[in-house]
């Protein structure tokens, strides 16, 4: 199967010295249907689908590689030909500091998510004074591919590079035909998978990814490298962010996880439900809920109330109702609101989500301090959890900075997705 993206044009319209996009239909990406054959080449270099090569700031070359993911999937769908600062997400990323070295995708994912990113790159936005700007484009989605060499060739056709993990030393690099294997079994590097090539002899056999690094053009081959499809790390760990929505001022999201997922709770079963509660800030509509997964094959419900009372652990008002979304790799996904609910200025709302895994006893992602790697802002009396809400309705334990129980002192991974209402 061959991708309908060989040729992308892409049209844009200045006003107001803001670039807006004629943007192509994104399809839904939990649909893509992966191939059983495929080119023996493919190169997203011969299609005008990747940004320029990057010169990563020291140590961020996993906030360059996420940064170019997003510009090749967004060059794809024409949304323009930017390019992002993956200064700020390494400068202004929220975790740990030890961790602007050390970067991974699930940072990058709770840097969008949350609205402060992805920003076009400039003078601003990569200093470290700045002082906020308006994001390109809401991120509302990540999918962290598994090892499945099939998928991601399809999804490099059907949407563009995807970031993914390695270990990088110089002495296992071919200077001269610029092929890379290693045995060693580690990860220090991130890089952006753009293509393949089935025929080049490496140092490991037939067949090679092609890489675009972020060392600059003297790197390599103008840029860009060739990891042997049976080097020891390639595959392990992969990302993609195929879904966005433009920037809106009116546009508002509303969470308490900063830094997304960290450790997953859960009551040593495979179901386990999580309740958060908002105050709008203003007459809104709430368009869209997001969750991070943890777990493939994860099945989540959602709902949303007008009501909880906190003494009879009772909710009440519904207004409503996602069905059940089975999400078929971890990630971080939005579910769109069949119709959106109406909050006045000063009105609570509650979502409910309920987690039901395969096998893993820990459904439920909640953010948590993780020494060394991230020492979140826990709230308080926002968010509670319930073993299981179908057998147990009333059965809510409350989570969060002051709760007794250490195990408990969380934020739950839910966001709501709003817009602002204007008033006749």
């Amino acid at each position: 199967m061959y991708s309908l993206f060989n040729i992308v044009f892409t049209i844009t319209l200045s006003i107001s010295g803001f670039a807006q996009n004629w943007m192509l239909p994104i399809p839904d990406f939990d649909k893509m249907v992966v191939g059983d054959s495929f080119p023996i080449k493919y190169d997203l270099r011969d299609y005008g689908r990747l940004s320029p090569v990057k010169s990563q700031p020291s140590g961020g070359c996993w906030a360059s590689a996420s940064m170019g993911a997003i510009e090749s999937v967004w060059r794809t769908y024409a949304y323009g030909n930017h390019t992002l600062s993956d200064k700020n997400l390494q400068l202004y990323n929220g975790f740990d500091s030890l961790r602007k070295s050390n970067g991974n995708h699930y940072m990058a994912t709770a840097y969008f998510t949350r609205g402060s990113g992805p920003l076009l790159k400039n003078k601003e936005s990569d200093s470290i004074s700045f002082h906020g700007q308006k994001t390109a484009a809401y991120v509302t989605d990540a999918r962290y591919l598994p090892n499945d060499p099939a998928l991601v060739k399809q999804t490099i056709m059907d949407y563009g590079a995807v970031y993914s993990m390695l270990y990088y030393k110089i002495d296992f690099l071919d200077t001269v035909t610029f092929t890379y294997y290693t045995e060693v079994e580690k990860i220090n590097h991130v890089v952006n998978l753009v293509g393949w090539n089935d025929t080049l002899q490496t140092q490991a056999g037939k067949g090679a990814w092609i890489a675009q690094n972020s060392k600059g053009k003297k790197f390599g081959d103008q840029g860009f490298f060739y990891i042997s499809y049976n080097d020891k790390n390639i595959l392990k760990h992969n990302a993609i962010w195929p879904k966005w929505v433009p920037y809106d001022p009116a546009s508002s999201i509303y969470y308490y996880d900063t830094l997304g997922a960290t450790i997953p709770f859960g009551y040593h079963d495979t179901i386990c439900c999580g309740l958060v509660k908002y105050t709008a800030k203003e007459d809104l509509f709430i368009e869209k809920i997001g969750t991070s997964i943890t777990t493939s094959g994860t099945k989540v419900t959602t709902k949303i109330y007008g009501k909880f009372n906190v003494s009879s652990k009772r909710l009440s008002n519904q207004m409503a109702f996602i069905e059940e979304n089975e999400c078929g790799m971890a990630g971080y996904y939005s579910f769109d609101l069949k119709d959106p609910v109406y909050i006045e200025e000063g009105g609570d709302f509650y979502i409910m989500m309920q987690y039901v895994t395969p096998n893993d006893s820990f459904p439920m992602p909640t953010e948590k301090f993780l020494e060394n790697y991230a020492n979140p802002h826990i709230s308080t009396g926002k968010c509670w959890v319930n073993a299981n809400v179908n057998r147990w309705p009333n059965a809510w334990n409350e989570c969060g900075a002051d709760v007794e129980h250490e195990t408990l002192r969380f934020d739950l991974c839910i966001k709501a997705y709003c817009v602002r209402a204007t008033k006749k």
